[in-house]
């Protein structure tokens, strides 16, 4: 990821503007941990600054990293020249450079909520990798509309940059976690939904992302003869979620070793050179599923005064029945605003976030995490925390 190290630099009063980017203030932990927040592109983002035993260390903040690194490069480069930084290491010159554009097929979730509403000939593909997968399909079929989940944002950049250069209209791709996103989806509204090989983690199977609770919710998702096509190279994996997939009631369900399919990716290519056995599971939903209210937002509609929170911060998970909160950090603005740095929700598909703390206002950010089952039972965790209830 971009990154600059510097023995010195003189840090600017805020808010200050430089380039393509507006850098507001910065909040501070009781660590020294310094949060900087950049609005460049349109989007807002936290530049963290470590010091070192030698030097600095600027770089993007892992919780508001934007999907596309060019955003992320173009913030970092407005601040250097901002504080005329000599940076005795970096990489954000390098010719790898990605030029700042925003993709159209890039969504947020916000647009999810929004603006996007649910067609027919909806297809979902879970953890994309590389888009080999992923782009033949959308190609092949231009009629239907693919969304394209994964957190990975080299894989994000390569699908984006393909969609440009092949003139591929069909697809959406949202950086997000794909166990949350199902739960927002309507009930019987995708038509085929492909997750080809996750991580196994044949030595953390608790890790998974296949369980009878995600398979639960991809049947819900799933109209009366949609399919689930789950293809793996792990024995174990396989093992493992075919007994899973056997929990469900009012199913079909295909396996096949070692099929060829019209398009394989690069890892399959190579596992097939070494001549390793490939698994398919096909699931196909038999019946209609209840439809579910439409999923919200988490918000605040309280106040509370940081000063108070500062206090009597401390570091504490709070648990409940399969959910948690756990309050990691808090972070000065001034004497009025701050952060606290905060991660909810399931143990398994948890929300990594800032709560920002304002004189009027408390918000989530980045905002517009969903408002699901368990991050809304956590959310209420965080609330008692807050208010000290």
């Amino acid at each position: 990821m971009p990154n600059l190290h510097t023995n010195f630099f003189l840090e600017p009063l805020y808010p200050a503007n430089f380039g393509k980017s507006e850098f507001k203030f910065v909040a501070v932990s009781k660590k020294g941990e310094r949060l900087v927040m950049s609005h460049t592109q349109g989007c807002d983002l936290f530049l963290k600054i470590n010091k070192t035993k030698k030097n600095y260390l600027i770089k993007g903040d892992k919780i508001s990293r934007p999907s596309q690194v060019a955003i992320l490069q173009q913030a970092l480069k407005d601040y250097r020249d901002l504080n005329k930084i000599k940076p005795i290491n970096t990489n954000i010159d390098s010719k790898k450079q990605k030029s700042l554009i925003i993709s159209p097929h890039l969504k947020s979730i916000e647009y999810f909520i929004d603006k996007f509403k649910n067609r027919k000939n909806i297809l979902l593909e879970i953890g994309f990798g590389s888009g080999r997968h992923l782009l033949y399909q959308a190609k092949k079929n231009p009629d239907k509309i693919y969304i394209g989940l994964e957190i990975h944002k080299p894989s994000i950049e390569q699908v984006l940059r393909q969609c440009e250069l092949q003139n591929i209209e069909n697809i959406l791709v949202v950086d997000y976690d794909a166990r949350i996103f199902l739960e927002f989806l309507s009930s019987n509204s995708v038509e085929q939904i492909f997750m080809h090989f996750p991580i196994p983690w044949d030595k953390k199977p608790h890790r998974r992302v296949i369980s009878k609770k995600f398979i639960d919710e991809t049947k819900r998702v799933l109209r009366v003869g949609g399919t689930l096509e789950f293809r793996t190279d792990s024995n174990n994996c396989f093992k493992y979620s075919f007994n899973e997939f056997l929990t469900q009631q009012k199913i079909a369900l295909c396996v096949n070793k070692n099929q060829n399919l019209e398009i394989n990716s690069k890892y399959e290519e190579r596992w097939r050179k070494e001549e390793k056995d490939i698994y398919d599971i096909t699931m196909i939903n038999q019946e209609d599923s209840n439809k579910i209210q439409n999923i919200g937002v988490l918000k605040f509609y309280e106040t509370v005064e940081f000063c108070s929170v500062k206090k009597r911060f401390k570091e504490v998970t709070l648990r409940g029945d399969g959910f948690f909160a756990h309050i990691e950090d808090i972070f000065e603005i001034n004497k009025n605003e701050g952060l606290l740095r905060v991660s909810f929700g399931a143990s398994q598909k948890n929300e990594h976030s800032y709560i920002f703390i304002k004189k009027n206002r408390v918000v989530y950010f980045p905002n517009y995490i969903l408002a699901t089952k368990d991050n809304k039972k956590a959310h209420e965790l965080i609330k008692g925390y807050l208010w000290n209830m």
